[in-house]
């Protein structure tokens, strides 16, 4: 996989130690490190809030949290970030709880150089998204038994009730279930594919959107792209464009999609995707919960693996997905991701 800039948060209390850290930060190559510093939890947990970051590098003793508290509110903030633990020394004991509270690594001040450090964050950030990786496999595939297995039985009852009744009604619900399965097992292909790394590579985010509207009919769903950008991503980036678009199509009943393309304004690293439809919109009560896995809202609900595999796939960028409102009515997806 070739591996862009990373964008890293580093939390330190002591500007001495900010300052030496930041000299290393500056001569990193292969990968090339760009940090972000914040003095206290407090500060690192508004950030997270407002910029994706690949990896966290903190000490666990900040100036307003100590010791493993600091770790378990970062992950709160950043619960699929890679951590990494900056410390004078590290006990083994120390070790193996931040190890089994989600730390991916750990550093020990004054004991690494620019090459090593750099080495350090690349290979933690692939820990973790070798970790994020099979807890996904896990839970599609749980998924995917489950409606499979209720699909069986649905399928199972019908022929029983045809052979009694031979109404031709509960043969049709039999090949309905069977169809829905064939469905979930096409899904389960399309799920390994987006979740496994490609090579990530600069893409053109107006291209490939505009690829997958133009597959729209025209005269039933109206779209309008505006702006351009580059994302550093892979191929799974088509597949996170067409899961929102269908998404808003088919759940929110709309016949308008509104994308639009643009840099952050505060950081030309990042580029902002928006996807506006103007259909029922999200409930308030729900909006928290649509990335989950296997949530299914209204009775459009299918696997409830579609958004919550785009967030994964996203996740594996560095980038995030958000929903807010949109006015006077509808939705907006919006997607922060790296440049490059």
């Amino acid at each position: 996989m070739r591996q862009s800039d990373l964008r890293i948060l580093v939390v330190i209390g002591r500007t001495e130690r900010q300052t030496g850290l930041a000299n290393l930060i500056m001569k990193s190559v292969n990968p090339k490190l760009h940090a972000i510093y914040m003095d206290s939890l407090a500060s690192a947990r508004v950030q997270l809030e407002k910029s994706p970051f690949d990896a966290v590098l903190f000490e666990l003793d900040l100036p307003d949290s100590k010791g493993m508290e600091t770790l378990a509110k970062i992950q709160e903030k950043a619960p699929r970030m890679a951590m990494i633990v900056l410390a004078d020394n590290i006990d083994e004991a120390t070790m193996d709880r931040a190890s089994s509270m989600g730390a991916q690594n750990f550093l020990v001040l004054g004991h690494y150089d620019d090459f090593s450090l750099s080495k350090v964050v690349l290979c933690s950030i692939e820990k973790k998204n070798m970790e994020e990786m099979n807890k996904t496999l896990k839970v599609v595939n749980s998924i995917l038994r489950h409606d499979i297995l209720n699909n069986f039985t649905v399928i199972s009852g019908s022929l029983e009730i045809f052979k009694m009744k031979r109404d031709e009604k509960f043969l049709a619900s039999a090949m309905n279930g069977v169809e829905r399965s064939i469905d979930l097992i096409k899904k389960m292909k399309e799920v390994e594919k987006v979740i496994s790394p490609n090579e990530m590579k600069k893409m053109d985010v107006r291209g490939l959107i505009d690829d997958i509207v133009n597959k729209y009919p025209r005269d039933k769903i109206h779209f309008t792209v505006e702006g351009a950008g580059i994302a550093f991503a892979d191929d799974a980036l088509i597949s996170v464009f067409e899961n929102i678009i269908n998404n808003a199509i088919i759940h929110s009943g709309t016949d308008i999609v509104n994308v639009s393309i643009r840099p952050v304004p505060t950081d030309p690293d990042l580029v902002e995707i928006r996807f506006a439809d103007h259909g029922v919109g999200i409930p308030n009560e729900i909006k928290a919960k649509i990335f989950q896995e296997g949530f299914r809202y209204g009775k459009s609900g299918q696997s409830g693996l579609g958004l919550y595999i785009v967030k994964k796939v996203l996740e594996r960028y560095g980038a995030t997905i958000s929903v807010e409102d949109n006015k006077p009515k509808g939705s907006v997806f919006v997607i922060i991701i790296k440049s490059g």
